[in-house]
């Protein structure tokens, strides 16, 4: 018969394997933000007068030339906020963290652009064609986006194949982009039987003319930006920096959140694994389901965890409820000196989700019903006409 291990040494290895996790995953950001000369948004938190709660708690940890909208978000002039998804499935909470940062950016003045990728999830496979990523846009992202509390007057939303002028700016644009330039940004031209020629004009035009397109003539013309990425995406940032100054344009600014650990612990939450994200349409037995078979950093050992503590900054829920809900302030202390345990973290996790999801979920038929107000359709005739 193989002997047991005792629980109190199984309990040890999960916790040094999860501060080892930890201690990885806090070096990447800080090593990304370091390779890629990126400031840190800590100054920016200590002066504005409002900053919002992802950059206060550092979710929003960095920043690229966002010196650039400050006199704009302080009332000198009109600025531009680009924030787009892949209509693939349905919002999650990873989602929702990124648009809520978008939502305060409109509070401190921005005109919002929201460009729905519908195009992309059928280039890249995500879908198996365009009428399905355009169905789940209209029926199930763009609601989800209006329920949030975005104004019609300053939000712009668009489904890249609806809005066909979008192709022109691109062919604009990739006027002043290069196959190199491309390839050594994005890693092509290392197996160029298996590219998308699609894939190639997706990334090198079409999510350019995305970005910079509140600066032309249509939409007043040159002006501030800022595009909040995941640091995966920092790319599009240095294609769109570098495109803008050969148009004529601000280079947009950028500004770099962490991802939301995904509910099964093994990367940020994605709809490519419904397990590991919670759908704000999801009803909410899928949720709880979700929140209590979740992975947590805490510990198979209650007495280990309350004597040493879990480990709050990869845990799942403790995101899932720092990141989105109020007067989760100190939760990051309890779980780390383990006052507080898994089972009731998750407890209290799916009130404050099912809350959240039955308030959303009932706003979403009148959100749908107004989405034509919402819908960019100002036609782009200055690049043909001169």
């Amino acid at each position: 018969m193989k002997e047991q291990v005792p629980i109190d040494l199984i309990a040890e290895k999960d916790y040094k394997d999860k501060v080892a996790k930890r201690d990885k995953e806090s070096l990447y950001y800080e090593g990304k933000a370091e390779e890629l000369s990126l400031k840190s948004t800590k100054r920016f938190a200590e002066y504005h007068p409002n900053p919002s709660k992802s950059i206060l708690t550092g979710i929003t940890f960095a920043h690229r030339d966002l010196e650039s909208v400050v006199q704009s978000m302080a009332g000198e002039g009109p600025w531009a906020v680009i924030s787009g998804l892949n209509p693939s499935g349905p919002l999650h909470f990873g989602h929702k963290q990124i648009f809520e940062e978008v939502l305060w950016m409109q509070k401190q003045g921005a005109e919002v652009f929201i460009p729905i990728t519908n195009d992309e999830s059928y280039v890249v496979g995500k879908v198996k064609s365009l009428s399905e990523s355009r169905k789940i846009a209209y029926d199930k992202v763009i609601p989800s986006i209006i329920a949030m509390g975005f104004s019609p007057e300053k939000t712009h939303i668009f489904v890249d194949s609806d809005y066909p002028d979008l192709y022109n700016l691109a062919i604009d644009i990739s006027k002043h982009l290069t196959l190199n330039k491309i390839y050594k940004v994005f890693g092509f031209g290392e197996n160029k039987e298996d590219e998308n020629p699609g894939t190639i004009f997706y990334r090198g035009g079409i999510q350019l003319a995305q970005i910079l397109l509140p600066q032309y003539e249509e939409f007043g013309g040159k002006r501030p930006s800022v595009v909040p990425v995941g640091i995966d995406q920092y790319p599009y940032i240095l294609l769109a920096r570098d495109a803008a100054l050969k148009k004529g344009f601000t280079p947009p600014a950028a500004t770099f959140v962490r991802f939301e650990e995904g509910l099964d612990g093994k990367g940020k939450m994605s709809a490519s694994r419904p397990g590991s994200a919670i759908f704000l349409t999801d009803n909410l037995e899928d949720a709880k389901r979700k929140i209590k078979s979740a992975y947590t950093g805490g510990s198979p050992s209650a007495a280990f965890q309350r004597e040493h503590g879990g480990v709050p900054e990869i845990c799942p829920i403790y995101q899932l409820r720092a990141y989105h809900f109020p007067n989760n302030d100190g939760l990051k202390e309890q779980c780390a000196t383990g006052k507080i345990l898994c089972g009731e973290c998750k407890k209290q996790a799916t009130d404050e989700v099912s809350v959240y999801l039955a308030e959303h979920q009932a706003k979403l038929p009148v959100a749908k019903s107004k989405i034509d107000k919402f819908l960019l359709k100002k036609p782009i005739r200055s690049i043909l006409t001169k």
